[in-house]
């Protein structure tokens, strides 16, 4: 019986190394006092054998063993089973560790976070691979047993250091902490770490990095801190003045202009209530259209007079969660222009209806019909029609334009896309059935939002004995054309920088040059030794004076010189300024002598008649000819 304890004993003793720690502990101690036990049974077991005498003691001494080695088998049974349970927990636990273990590498592996391991020294034991080279490119073997420093920005390795002594201080996590490390590419990755000094657990014995990539985000901050700094320069620079309120309507930012305005400084206004700094504008249209935009949401543009001041303002509104932004211009200068405006423009229609001229102003609507606003009483003097009949009747198709037209001033219409300033000369039928001409200014509105005229304002002359006058000028010139054409004598005209514009065809003939080689160009017939008297004499054209009987020499095309005599006379404009000269050239004959020639010429310098008068009949009604 005694070996059977034993053999379970031994049994027993050799699985507690398969058990926990803890466990271990604990059988252990029961193991040495049942050993114990049975070595004191067994002392007295022998004791009892020795004395032959004690046969009685022995045998209740054998069923108090019995009794005690049942109940210590019991115990021992009891031992066998939990040992079976610890064992079985023990696998559960441990499959359950090593499931959990592959599941926290597979997280490290795949976490968007880099997760690494530091020693003591601050070398890299473990780096979560995935992440490593998703956010600095990096292969994990290049980097264990490196130091985290090597990848650092250089103005950002001072406060990793610092960083990483106070981890090493004070066990447990330790605050966030940004800075920049170096990718594989050369450029910098922005990231923000927090620490976990664990060397005290055996489990890390280490320190825990955990990084985020955060580029994005500073890059996004830094964005928005550029644009916030070019808002606040735009807001500083722009000619209105800007400020922005809280919802307790307390100043939160004012520009300069507002400054400049209001003479106060930004600093005596930033928290300030707008109601208690600005008291005049409380229970005001300020503080009603201030409330109104902020209950409805909506913006508010409106105009006031700000006696404080004695200045307009222009007010726009704009409201948000956190409050109302503010524009406002300074507008008494536009508002003193538009009083000057209405005051023009009322002495302009009183001195308008006094004169012969008349003006208008027509809406253009949609379907292109004009409606009259309003028009000088001039225009019945013009027209023979009264305003009421034009307001009635409408514009353009109003049937005092001429029919021919009306077409014409409808295609100018049509192709406008902004507004501008017009200019049209065209015909109209009076109440009696005359036609005149009419001169038409005017100023077209264009609307960017509907994409069409909107309004006309202008104003009309009566131009029809200017026109009457054209066409006489017209026909004069055709007729004076057609003389010099006709005339046998050379005619040249020139204008004042002694370019061609006049070349008849007896100077073609005289001189050998075809009109289309000399028109434009520099009067070709002057000889080089001439020029001096040339320009004496053409100046002196230019100055008013008119050349008689002047004798010369001018050279033809071919190089032969030819001895002219030479009527000259400034032309003039139409202002009146002198714009060139024409020249008439009669050829001294050698055959009739030269003598005789020039003292029948100059027998007739004094006559008010010119001699080439007798080579042409003037037409009737052309008067003063000789003045050419």
């Amino acid at each position: 019986m005694m070996q059977n304890v034993l053999k379970q004993l031994q049994h027993l003793h050799g699985t507690i190394a398969q058990l926990p720690v803890e466990q271990q502990q604990i059988f252990a101690s029961n193991f040495e006092q049942l050993s114990a036990s049975l070595q004191e049974l067994a002392a007295e077991f022998e004791s009892l054998l020795s004395s032959k005498t004690d046969k009685i003691n022995l045998e209740k001494i054998n069923r108090n063993l019995e009794i005690k080695f049942r109940e210590q088998a019991a115990t021992l049974r009891n031992l066998d089973r939990q040992l079976e349970r610890s064992q079985m927990l023990y696998k559960r636990v441990s499959q359950a560790l090593t499931k959990g273990e592959a599941r926290l590498q597979t997280l490290l592996r795949n976490s968007s976070d880099l997760i690494a391991i530091l020693e003591a020294d601050g070398r890299i034991r473990e780096q979560s691979s995935i992440a490593l080279e998703r956010i600095l490119g990096y292969n994990p073997e290049q980097r264990i047993g490196k130091f985290p420093e090597d990848l650092l920005h250089p103005d950002d390795a001072p406060i990793w250091q610092a960083y990483l002594a106070q981890l090493l201080k004070h066990p447990g996590i330790a605050p966030p902490l940004e800075y920049r490390k170096r990718h594989a590419n050369g450029s910098w990755v922005y990231l923000e770490v927090i620490g976990n000094n664990l060397l005290h657990d055996s489990s890390i014995n280490g320190i825990v990095i955990n990084s985020r990539d955060i580029t994005e985000r500073k890059l996004s901050a830094a964005a928005l801190e550029k644009s916030q700094k070019q808002i606040v320069n735009i807001l500083e620079k722009i000619t209105d003045g800007f400020f922005t309120l809280n919802s307790n309507w307390q100043f939160t930012y004012v520009n300069q202009k507002a400054e400049q305005c209001w003479q106060k400084n930004r600093e005596q206004l930033i928290g300030k209530n707008i109601w208690e700094e600005f008291p005049a504008t409380a229970e005001t249209i300020f503080s009603q259209q201030f409330y109104r935009s902020v209950a409805e949401q909506v913006n508010v543009k409106f105009e006031t007079y700000y006696p404080p001041l004695n200045a307009w303002f222009e007010i726009e509104t704009y409201p948000s969660d956190e409050g109302l932004s503010v524009f406002f211009q300074d507008i008494s200068d536009r508002k003193k222009a538009e009083a000057a405006l209405r005051a023009s423009e009322s002495r302009y229609r009183i001195i308008s209806e006094i004169t012969s001229e008349f003006a208008y102003a027509f809406q253009v609507l949609p379907d292109r019909t004009w409606l009259c606003e309003w028009m000088t009483e001039a225009v019945t003097n013009i027209t023979g029609y009264t305003k009421e009949e034009i307001r009635t009747s409408g514009g353009l198709q109003f049937h005092c334009i001429h029919p021919d037209d009306v077409e014409m001033l409808l295609e100018q219409m049509q192709f406008r896309v902004s507004s501008g300033k017009e200019v049209s000369e065209y015909r109209i039928i009076t109440k009696s059935g005359e036609i005149r001409w009419i001169w038409d200014c005017r100023q077209v509105v264009w609307d960017e939002v509907e994409k069409r005229v909107v309004g006309i304002y202008g104003a009309c002359q009566d131009i029809t004995k200017h026109k009457l006058a054209q066409a006489k000028l017209c026909e004069t010139n055709q007729v004076l054309q057609g003389l010099m054409k006709a005339l046998p004598l050379p005619v040249v005209g020139v204008d004042t920088n002694a370019l061609v514009t006049v070349w008849n065809p007896a100077a073609e003939r005289v001189f050998g040059w075809k009109e289309s080689e000399v028109l434009g160009e520099l009067l070709p017939i002057v000889p080089s030794d001439g020029n001096v008297d040339f320009h004496a004499m053409f100046d002196s054209e230019l100055a008013g004076e008119s050349q008689v009987a002047r004798e010369c020499r001018r050279r033809r095309k071919d190089g032969s010189s030819i001895d002219m005599s030479l009527w000259s006379v400034p032309m003039r404009d139409a202002q009146g300024l002198i714009s060139g000269s024409i020249k008439i050239f009669s050829e001294i004959s050698e055959a009739n002598g030269s003598e005789e020639t020039v003292g029948r010429l100059l027998s007739r310098k004094d006559k008010l008649e010119p001699f080439w008068a007798r080579y042409v009949n003037l037409p009737t009604g052309i008067k003063n000819l000789q003045t050419i």
